[in-house]
């Protein structure tokens, strides 16, 4: 099951997830993002964090 922390990628955040699926874990990321971090869309770099930090 894919899970993501924020804090894996630098942000001071506690925000951590899972999903049943990598597509599905990216939807509850990209929300987490524009509601909390004001990020809509995500930038390429951050995203290219985001998509390395997935285990």
């Amino acid at each position: 099951m894919p899970s993501f922390r924020c804090k894996d990628i630098g942000m001071d955040c506690n925000y951590e997830d899972k999903a049943l699926t990598r597509g599905g874990l990216l939807k509850k990321i990209a929300a987490h993002a524009k509601t909390v971090h004001n990020l809509d869309p995500i930038p390429s770099d951050v995203m290219g964090k985001v998509n390395a930090a997935i285990k």
